[in-house]
């Protein structure tokens, strides 16, 4: 089932009705559905050929795109080279329109380092002449934002449009779990994550505690050994990526402190996070509004990371001797809830951009995340889950409350005064709740026109 990426779907279909030379990037970590994309987008057109890198020789990578140009009755490598089968396509462009999707580029690349040169040259001696819809896609995301879209690659410049491709946010996984209450989705979001493979293995007709116990916590369940697959993939040193990230899913959020709990020197601690922020697995995080230096902390923003390294590790026997179902019950009942807290806040901040686009707020985002600090007249941490700063200076502030119970007007007093911290004119206040509010909360909104209030059924 094919959901979601409309607004790229529409990207690349505007770029191919111009009918002229175009050179697309396509990138974005493994399982993130960027060749569903590029299918759902070729599906229709009338002269295509889509070639999948290969991780192996130049020479068996030659005689796939022969047999993809030339149909399976190509014997071996039709062509002399890749250069050749290459100026081949460019010049058969020349007469018609043709779509020329290279899959996995990373791998080509790595078995012929001379393609992108070979591609610069026959880019700049064709490109006028030639109706040529070339698209390099690649899951390595440091090669495809240094080697091919980077200053240093011979293809700097040549681009016409390049393509992110990011995990859903929870709209879209909505759509992929049609048959689930909006609670249910939110919790399954905030166990796998927004990646379509990933959601592809769950079933929204079933419970939480079913999907957790099936698809995560059974030795055979593809998700339950795809953090580790992924590692191994991406990072010659897995062992200590483990650390670093079991680390950070204990609450260890300064690179010290991870320091000191896997015992490497903190500069290393700092090379293995920045390697983890261009795997999209980590992300350096700071306050919105109003920060310092020293409040830069690490959080794991793929959430399927986050709940393996949470708990995965320490109930690794009992899911081996078939107890899966057992530790599945206990998460639900112990620490589904507040594991859940923080997925909550970046779904209410997904929403609150979307009121933005949707022309329901009237505010052009400069920065959303979080906001925490030392109030200085009580010298206690405060923390405030949603600010949105405008490019005007404003702010936007929220509270999220995932918990059972109605929220009364205390949760929207304690939001005011802290917002009295940052030191700037407040637009707009939002209440997130998950059980609803209470009557006292629903006047008290009522009479101040700055509060909105916000349940699940206005979410999704």
């Amino acid at each position: 089932m094919f959901v979601g990426r409309q607004s790229e779907l529409e990207s690349l279909e505007t770029a191919y009705q111009k009918g002229s030379f175009q050179f697309a990037v396509v990138y974005g970590r493994r399982r993130v559905g960027k060749t569903s994309l590029l299918r759902a987008f070729t599906q229709d057109k009338p002269s295509v050929i889509f070639f999948t890198g290969q991780q192996t020789v130049a020479s068996e990578n030659l005689a796939l795109l022969s047999r993809e140009m030339l149909g399976n009755s190509a014997a071996g490598a039709a062509f002399p080279s890749i250069q050749v089968a290459l100026e081949s396509v460019f010049e058969r462009a020349k007469a018609e329109q043709v779509i020329l999707v290279i899959d996995e580029y990373p791998y080509l690349a790595e078995s012929d380092p001379g393609v992108s040169s070979c591609l610069q040259t026959l880019i700049d001696r064709h490109k006028d002449k030639s109706n040529l819809f070339l698209v390099l896609c690649g899951s390595s995301m440091s090669f495809m934002e240094h080697q091919v879209l980077g200053h240093q690659s011979p293809l700097y410049g040549r681009r016409t449009m390049q393509l992110r491709i990011d995990p859903f946010v929870v709209f879209d996984v909505a759509q992929m779990l049609p048959d689930a209450p909006i609670e249910r989705i939110i919790e399954l979001y905030s166990v796998v994550g927004g990646m379509p493979l990933y959601l592809s293995q769950l079933d929204s007709t079933r419970s939480t505690q079913w999907n957790l116990e099936h698809a995560l916590l059974r030795q055979d369940a593809f998700l339950y050994a795809e953090p580790q697959n992924y590692l191994l993939q991406e990072v010659r040193s897995p062992a200590i990526y483990n650390g670093v990230i079991a680390a950070i899913a204990n609450g260890c959020v300064r690179p010290k402190e991870i320091a000191d709990v896997t015992r490497l020197a903190t500069p290393q601690v700092a090379r293995l996070l920045d390697a983890l922020i261009d795997l999209r697995i980590v992300e350096r995080v700071t306050p919105v509004a109003k920060a310092t230096k020293r409040q830069v902390v690490y959080r794991i923003c793929d959430n399927l990371f986050r709940f393996w390294y949470r708990f995965v590790p320490q109930y690794t026997g009992t899911i081996e001797e078939g107890l899966g179902a057992a530790v599945a019950a206990r998460i639900v009942k112990r620490d589904l809830s507040s594991f859940v807290g923080p997925t909550f806040e970046e779904v209410c901040r997904q929403w609150l951009i979307r009121q933005v686009v949707e022309g329901e707020l009237d505010v052009l985002p400069k920065a959303i995340g979080s906001w925490w600090g030392t109030n200085p007249a009580t010298r206690h941490q405060e923390e405030i889950d949603i600010v949105l700063e405008d490019a005007d200076g404003e702010l936007v502030v929220g509270e999220c409350k995932w918990r059972n119970e109605p929220v009364d007007t205390d949760v929207l007093e304690t939001l005011e005064r802290r917002s009295a911290l940052l030191g700037r004119p407040i637009k707009q206040y939002y209440l997130f709740s998950k059980g609803g509010f209470s009557e006292a909360c629903q006047n008290r909104a009522t009479q101040a026109s700055s509060a909105r209030l916000v349940g699940l059924e206005q979410l999704l």
